[in-house]
C-alpha cells in the first residue's frame, strides 16, 4: 500500500504481525507500484492484499483496467478506503462507480466482525473465480470498535504456484475482445453469488422498504432500533457489486414506497430505479436523486432520522440524533501537523517576493501543504504541483511559478514530472518540502528513508541524485533552522534562475 486514510491504520496493523505469520508488508513508492507488486505477487501463486484510499485508488485504475482482463492465480484483494465527507481527502470521491467500470465485485461490511468473514470470503472468491476482489470500508466505519472472534485454527497458507502458459497474464490486441467476453461470463456467474450471500438479507415486514447499503445499516439500525420495526421491511446490502437482483426484485415486490441509505452517489439509487423498470415493479424509491438524503459528504443518523420522519410521520426513533450534535459522529481525527512549520517558508518566500515587487503564484501537493491550504494558489493530486506549475508559466503568467513537493510526493509521482519540465525548458523552480516521512499520515517510511515497513534497513535513495539525473542544473539543499538571512539569500538567488531549478529544504521536527 500506500499511506493515507482512512486505510493506513489497517496495513500498520499487519506490520507486526508480518515477521510471526511470515509474510511481506510494504509500503511502496505510490498506489500504483502497490498494485502492481500485488499483482506480481498473485501471478506467482500467493495472496495478496492491496491497501488503498479512494484517490489512491485512481492512481491504480491504469493497470487495474488490464488486470481485469487477465485471470488471477492467487487470491487478489484490493482494501479500499473511501472518505465521504473528505475528512482527510481533497475531494468527496465515491469509488463505487469505478467497481463497475472495472467490472471487478464489491463488498461493504456493516460492522468489524463482518469485515473480517468479507476478507475471508472475497479471497475465496477471488480465487473460485479467478477475478480481483474489492472491499469498501469508510472512515466512519474504520473507527468502530467491536469483539471479533477469530477461529483457533488458520487456514494453510494459498501457495497455488506458477506454470507459465501463453497470453495467460497477457492482454494484447489479438486476444482482448476474447478475455473481456470471458469477463462478462464470470459476471454471470458472479451474479448468482451476489443473490445468494448470506451478506444479503431482508428483515422486517412492512410495506415501508429501507435499502441499507454498507454502513449505512449499522446507524439505520442505531436509529430505528436493533428489533425489526414491523413498518420496516430492511434490506441490508452488503454485495455492491453486482447487486442481488433477484433478492432486490422480492424487496420491491413487497413495498409501496422505498428509501435508499447510501454514500455520496446515488450509485444503488439509480440500479434499484433500473431493475425496478426491468421488472415492472411500482414502488416509489427514494433516495439522493429525489432530495430525500444528502448527494453530499457523510449520511449522517439525524439525516436518517429527518428523512423517516417525513415518510412515516409517527415514527419514533429508537434515540433521538440532532443536527448539532453532528461532531459527535463525526470520526476523530489524528493531527500528525500539530508542529508544522510550513508557514516559516511560505513567510520566508513571501518575503523574498516583496524584495522583487512581485506576489508569489504557488501551486502545492496534496498532504502536509493542507495546514497553509488558504496561501496556496492551487492544489490538485500528488505528483501535481510541478507540472501545473509548469502550465501557468508556460501560458505566460509574469511571475515565476513556485511548486511545493512534499519529499513522499516526490517519490510518488513527481518525477515523471520533473523529467518533462526538463525537457521542455519549463521556467519554474521547484521546492521539495523534506521532513524525512509520510507525516501527514502517520511517519509511515519512503523510499527517501533508511528503513522499510517492516523496520529492516533499506537503501535510502537521494532526491538530489535523483533530480540532477533527470536534467535539473540547478539545486541548493538547505535547512529550516538556518539563519534567517542565509535562507532569504538562498531562496531570491534560486528565485533568479531561468529554467527548471529545485531548493530541497530539510525541515527538522
Amino acid at each position: 500500500g500506500y499511506p493515507g486514510s482512512p486505510r493506513s491504520a489497517a496495513f500498520e496493523a499487519r506490520i507486526p504481525l508480518a515477521k510471526e505469520h511470515d509474510f511481506h508488508v510494504e509500503w511502496s513508492s505510490n498506489e500504483r507500484v502497490a498494485a502492481e507488486v500485488a499483482i506480481g505477487v498473485s501471478i506467482a501463486g500467493r495472496r495478496a492484499l492491496i491497501c488503498t484510499k479512494s484517490v489512491g485508488m485512481n492512481v491504480m485504475l491504469d493497470p487495474l483496467m488490464a488486470l481485469n482482463l487477465t485471470p488471477v492465480n492467487g487470491g487478489l484483494v484490493i482494501l479500499l478506503g473511501d472518505d465521504p465527507g473528505g475528512y482527510g481527502s481533497q475531494n468527496d470521491q465515491d469509488t463505487r462507480l469505478l467497481s463497475v467500470m472495472l467490472e471487478m465485485p464489491m463488498l461493504e461490511p456493516s460492522s468489524p466482525s463482518e469485515a473480517f468473514e468479507m476478507t475471508r470470503e472475497a479471497f475465496s472468491l477471488s480465487e473460485r473465480e479467478s477475478i480481483t476482489v474489492i472491499l469498501r470500508i469508510t472512515r466512519s466505519f474504520s473507527q468502530q470498535t467491536e469483539t471479533v472472534d477469530i477461529p483457533d485454527t488458520i487456514p494453510e497458507k494459498t501457495n497455488l504456484g506458477y506454470e507459465r502458459e501463453p497470453l495467460r497474464f497477457v492482454p494484447v490486441p489479438i486476444n482482448v475482445v476474447e478475455k473481456h467476453r470471458e469477463l462478462h461470463e464470470i459476471q454471470k456467474s458472479l451474479a448468482i453469488w451476489s443473490d445468494e450471500s448470506p451478506f444479503n438479507r431482508i428483515e422486517g415486514e412492512g410495506s415501508m422498504g429501507i435499502v441499507a447499503a454498507g454502513f449505512a445499516w449499522s446507524k439505520l439500525l442505531d436509529v430505528i432500533g436493533y428489533a425489526p420495526d414491523v413498518r420496516f421491511r430492511v434490506l441490508k446490502l452488503a454485495v455492491l457489486n453486482p447487486l442481488p437482483e433477484r433478492r432486490i426484485v422480492e424487496f420491491l415486490a413487497a413495498c409501496d414506497e422505498v428509501l435508499v441509505l447510501e454514500e455520496t452517489e446515488p450509485f444503488v439509487e439509480i440500479q434499484l430505479k433500473a431493475i425496478a423498470h426491468e421488472h415492472g415493479c411500482k414502488s416509489r424509491i427514494h433516495g439522493s436523486l429525489s432530495g430525500h438524503v444528502s448527494r453530499e459528504g457523510e449520511l449522517f443518523r439525524w439525516e436518517i432520522q429527518r428523512v423517516l420522519r417525513k415518510l412515516v410521520p409517527d415514527f419514533t426513533p429508537a434515540r433521538e440524533y440532532r443536527q448539532e450534535d453532528e461532531h459527535i459522529e463525526r470520526p476523530e481525527k489524528k493531527s500528525y501537523c500539530g508542529e508544522c512549520r510550513y508557514d516559516e517558508v511560505l513567510d520566508l518566500l513571501e518575503e523574498v517576493a516583496e524584495g522583487f515587487g512581485e506576489r508569489l503564484a504557488i501551486v502545492g501537493d496534496p498532504g502536509c501543504l493542507v495546514t497553509v491550504a488558504d496561501r496556496i494558489d492551487a492544489k490538485y493530486a500528488i505528483g501535481s504541483a510541478v507540472a501545473v506549475a509548469a502550465g501557468m508559466r508556460k501560458a505566460g503568467m509574469k511571475q515565476r511559478p513556485i511548486a511545493l513537493i512534499g519529499d513522499s510526493g516526490f517519490f510518488h509521482s513527481t518525477i515523471p514530472a520533473i523529467c518533462s519540465a526538463v525537457h521542455n525548458g519549463s521556467d519554474i523552480l521547484m521546492i521539495v518540502l523534506d521532513n524525512g516521512t509520510t507525516l501527514t499520515s502517520g511517519s509511515q517510511s519512503h523510499p527517501g528513508g533508511s528503513q522499510n515497513a517492516q523496520g529492516s534497513i533499506g537503501a535510502s535513495l537521494s532526491i538530489e541524485e535523483i533530480s540532477r539525473a533527470c536534467g535539473i542544473g540547478y539545486i541548493d539543499s538547505l535547512n529550516l533552522d538556518d539563519e534567517k538571512t542565509v535562507l532569504k539569500d538562498r531562496f531570491k538567488e534560486a528565485y533568479l534562475q531561468s529554467g527548471p531549478a529545485m531548493v530541497i529544504l530539510r525541515i527538522p521536527s
